[in-house]
This record gives C-alpha cells, structure tokens and sequence, in this order.
C-alpha cells in the first residue's frame, strides 16, 4: 500500500511539472529556441525516493497498456512523437514508481491553452482612431475586400503607400492558403488589384465608423478578449514584462504576451510563425524602430508610429491613431490567426484525468 501510494503521488507530481513547464513557454522551448519537437522532462527522483517520467503525447492516440514499462517517448505515447499542430493541446503521460521501483502508477490527463482571442480580427488593419501614415503603409487582403477600418478619418496611407485585395477573377481561397506576393507598384496582377495609393481611395477603405468611434477602449479591449485587461493579462497571457523588456521576445513562438507600461513607448523584434504565430498586447503605444516581421495579432492600446520597417502577417488593431515616417506592411492572414486563438496558459482539462491504462 505504501508503495503503490508512493507511485501515485509522483505520478502526480509528474502532472503538475508538465503543467507547470507548458506555462512558461510551452512544451518547444528548451534550448532557447523551439525545434518542433516537444521537449524531454528528464527523470525526477523525488526526496523520499519515489521517481516520475513525463511524455508529451498525440491527444488523439491513447497511450499503450505497457506504456510505463517502455523505454523510449515514441513507444511510450503510442504512434510517435507528439506533432506541431497539436502542442497546444498535448495529452500528458506521467508514469510514477515507488522508491524500489517495484510500484508503478500511470496517470494520463490532456491539457488545454486558454482561449487568447474571443473574436478573431477579420481585416488587416483596425484603428478606433485615425490613419495618417506619412512613410509607406501596404496593406493586403488575399480573402475578402476590406483592408482598412477606422472610427476616425482616414488620410493616406502615405506616398509610396498602397492598398491591395485579391482579383475578382481568383475564386475565393481556402483560410490556409499562403497569400501570394503583392506587385511592387499599384496596379493589376493575376491574384492583386490595386484599390487605394497616395492619389486614389478605394471601397476597400472604411473609415469614420461611429460604430468603432463610439466604443470604450475596454469595450474594444473585451470585444476582441473576452474579458478585461486586468484579467486578460493575469489569467490568460503566458507572458507579461515591462517595455523596456521587450527585446526578450525575439524569435519567441507560440504565447500570448501582455507588455506593460501605460506610458512607455515599445518597439518590437521579430517573432511568431505562420503555424505558431503570438498575440501581443501593448499597454502603451508602439513606436517601431528597425526591421521587424510578426506573424499573428498584434493590439496596441495606445497610439501606433512605425520609423522603422513592421511587417505583420495576421492584423493589427490599435486604440488611437496610426501614424508615422517609416514602412507599414500589413498582409491579412486568417490562417495565422487561426492559430492564434488557443495561446493562453494551459490547464488540465476537467474529466480527462485517468490513473489507468
């Protein structure tokens, strides 16, 4: 009995160490960089003696009766190692063992990310505010015919600055279709047509919206959310840090950040991916400096002023106003934003917990 308790307790140690090492950066981010293969937790002995293993698995594989006697993860998960698209929402296998190793208790339970957005983005780029850009601002919509939508005025999207939507000859596109390059210039190609440059505006363009003018900076918080700030940034994002903090965030992947600083100016690095892209909140307004491509949801509740080069596959969404000197290139991508929806932290998930095989 003493044995067989031991066993059970370090399985659910295991548990709470697999749940505890996804909410700091996911199950990919050993070695400071994510591989697309989920990490090992190395063997833990415990001060009585009693050992755990912990395997990220595939949730749609159930895990071998002999799971705890096998040696190796690919054996242990059953079908092989747990695959990208399902590292938000792994099923985890903790095998427990006595301190002589003669009782072994597995415990298997899934674990699922909090919902990051309630109400995906459906254009590249939206502003409560207004949009002067004085540089260059290229927006592209490869799924439907809206690109810009502001509560304020629109004035330009400066004089290189161009918008582009998908040719009407192109039938609609499936959401996981890769958006195509833009021409360089404003005019016709077989997937773009030009709508809006320096001279021209388009009806691609929606602006002075009383509708978007007339909401709250936290209703518009919530209408994307869920839920307010104060919560969001304490429940659901996996990462919160000051502005001055934010070139800590280079190369990450896969996380919902929150930075902070009502005051402070932020100037991002380049982050997320198409598969595993990131949402990130700024607190207060975004002041791009240098080169910096993000694939996902980037929401700013200040004011928006790129002198550098912001690319940005997924939307942007700001509180105030778009403005600035620099290089704006905005590509809508509902795939990327797909997958930004399920990036909070993780829990395990209620009725999933079962200590057999």
């Amino acid at each position: 009995e003493i044995r067989a308790r031991q066993a059970m307790q370090a399985a659910q140690a295991g548990i709470s160490h697999a749940a505890a090492y996804m909410k700091v950066g996911g199950i990919d981010h050993a070695g400071g960089a994510p591989n697309d293969v989920a990490d090992a937790i190395t063997p833990v002995t415990l001060t009585n003696g009693a050992s755990y293993q912990v395997y990220y698995c595939n949730p749609n594989v159930v895990p071998p009766a002999d799971a705890c006697d096998n040696t190796s993860a690919p054996t242990n998960c059953a079908g092989g190692f747990i695959e990208v698209a399902s590292f938000a929402t792994p099923l985890v296998l903790a095998c427990g063992r006595s301190d002589d190793s003669l009782a072994k208790q597995p415990v298997v339970v899934s674990i699922s990310r909090a919902s990051s957005l309630a109400d995906p983005p459906e254009n590249p780029v939206i502003s409560k505010g207004g949009i002067n850009v004085q540089g260059s601002a290229t927006v592209t919509n490869y799924f439907s015919n809206l690109t810009i939508w502001t509560g304020d005025p629109f004035t330009g999207v400066g004089n290189s600055g161009k918008t582009f939507v998908r040719n009407p000859k192109v039938p609609q596109p499936p959401m996981t279709a890769t958006p195509p390059d833009r021409p360089t210039a404003c005019k016709e190609s077989d997937d773009y047509i030009c709508l809006t440059d320096k001279t021209n505006r388009g009806p691609d363009i929606i602006d002075s919206d009383l509708t978007l003018a007339n909401l709250s900076d936290e209703e518009m918080f919530e209408q994307y959310f869920g839920q307010d700030f104060a919560t969001y940034r304490d429940d659901i994002a996996t990462r919160t840090l000051a502005a001055g903090q934010a070139s800590t965030l280079a190369g990450i992947e896969g996380e919902s950040v929150v930075i902070t600083g009502a005051s402070s100016d932020v100037s991002l690095p380049s982050m997320g991916t198409r598969d595993s892209p990131v949402v990130v909140i700024i607190e207060g307004n975004l002041s791009q400096a240098g080169s910096t491509t993000i694939y996902g949801v980037v929401y700013v509740m200040g004011d928006l002023s790129a002198s550098g080069n912001l690319t940005v596959y997924g939307n942007v969404s700001v509180q105030g106003d778009v403005a600035g000197t620099g290089s704006l290139d905005i590509i809508f991508d509902p795939f990327a934003i797909s997958n930004a929806k399920k990036l909070g932290k993780p829990g395990l998930l209620s009725g999933s917990w079962r200590d057999w095989l």
